[in-house]
């Protein structure tokens, strides 16, 4: 039979740009949004993931305080990331919205990881982000006046009182400031709003509780003996501690440069446990990466999350000078234990508490930081401080709704 060579030529065209026409997404790259800090690690780890799977992988740089939003705008058109990052503040609505969907575990080992950076993108027992960086306050202590970090609060509150007998201090931080007072106010069992198994509870708010009325009291007895005066604010207390005044302070990494060009002997240790034997829990922020609910290649997302959060990838971000990781195996490494910086906010770090993922904390910071200075100056009593600032958070909650 004779075959039409034009027409052959015409058919096989046609089915060609037919099957050119059809969408296909196994040559699609798979997009990662992260942070620039972080690009020098995540893209030659991508890539080495790449060459071992066969998938395609497109890193790109991001600004992580706008990823978020942006990751919202952008999906719903088929254009936004299947990989990306976010930090504290920005889970809960991403997960609120949608944005986010829950990650394949299966993929990966977390039993490393801290249960802090875990429990705090899980919702409903499902995770919905694999921390890979975290941050806080922590006791930074002179050497010189405190060769070892005391062992309890009992301890630093007798060392201060002695050092004050000299005209020096013994611990300092800003105890109006609600952010770093909390750390005792959890440790005595005080909470924002109570956790439950799948979110925030903000009917059921704890910052007049038993505990907080304890915690507050022992703000107010170190006030009124004068082992933290008046006036010790986020300038006074560190720079005190640079001028070999102070024999400690609670503060974050960034007061660290100043500390060094002092030439302070410093170490870094967790606030000292209270009379009840816990650890005060200080706020920590945290990084974490996320699937997208938009992602056509879920599975492979969450494979890829798995590569770059590994101990060995996890090391080499930090060997990059780019944060904590969240990760005790890599803490207990010996040239990242031997870091003050690093191993003692680290250690703070998992016995910290995050902020709840809700709009409804916004008011918080301000009525407790007036409820605080109201106790402490003796206007009120601590438990009417307490009460009264309770009250005026559910007001303001209930204006929200």
């Amino acid at each position: 039979m004779k075959v039409n060579r034009a027409f052959l030529c015409v058919v096989l065209g046609a089915l060609i740009l037919s099957l050119a026409a059809i969408p296909s997404t196994a040559a699609d790259p798979l997009v990662v949004w992260c942070e620039t800090i972080k690009m020098e690690t995540i893209a030659p780890l991508a890539a080495e993931w790449s060459k071992k799977t066969g998938v395609p992988v497109k890193v790109e740089p991001a600004g992580i305080l706008e990823t978020a939003s942006k990751v919202q705008m952008a999906g719903p058109m088929g254009k936004g990331p299947d990989v990306f990052c976010s930090l504290s503040g920005t889970l809960g609505q991403l997960v609120i919205t949608g944005t986010v969907a829950p990650i394949q575990t299966k993929f990966m080992d977390l039993s490393n990881f801290m249960d802090v950076g875990l429990n705090a993108a899980t919702f409903g027992g499902k995770l919905y982000g694999v921390p890979y960086d975290i941050s806080g306050v922590a006791m930074i202590y002179n050497k010189a006046i405190w060769p070892k970090p005391p062992a309890t609060f009992d301890e630093v509150i007798e060392k201060s009182r002695e050092l004050r007998r000299q005209g020096k201090f013994g611990i300092l931080w800003p105890l109006e400031t609600f952010y770093h007072s909390h750390a005792i106010m959890a440790g005595y069992g005080s909470y924002i709003f109570a956790e439950t198994e799948s979110w925030w509870d903000s009917d059921d708010i704890g910052l007049a509780n038993e505990g907080a009325v304890k915690a507050v009291k022992l703000l107010k007895k170190l006030r009124t003996e004068g082992i933290i005066p008046v006036g010790t604010d986020y300038q006074v207390a560190p720079a005190k501690f640079s001028e070999g005044k102070a024999a400690a302070i609670i503060d974050g990494s960034w007061a660290l440069p100043g500390i060094k060009q002092a030439g302070i002997d410093y170490g870094i240790a967790p606030i000292p446990k209270l009379d009840n034997g816990v650890y005060p829990a200080p706020f920590v922020s945290l990084k974490w990466w996320h699937v997208s609910s938009y992602s056509k290649q879920q599975e492979n997302a969450a494979k890829l999350i798995a590569y770059l959060t590994t101990k060995d990838a996890m090391y080499k971000s930090f060997k990059a000078g780019e944060g904590i990781p969240p990760r005790h195996d890599v803490l207990e490494m010996p040239d990242v234990k031997a870091m003050p910086e690093v191993s003692g906010f680290g250690l703070q770090a998992s016995y910290g508490i995050v902020v709840p993922e809700l709009p409804e904390v916004n008011p918080v910071w301000v009525i407790m930081d007036s409820a605080i200075e109201i106790a402490l100056r003796g206007d009120k009593t601590v438990e009417e401080a307490l009460r009264d600032a309770v009250e005026i958070i559910k007001q303001d909650i209930a204006e929200l709704k």
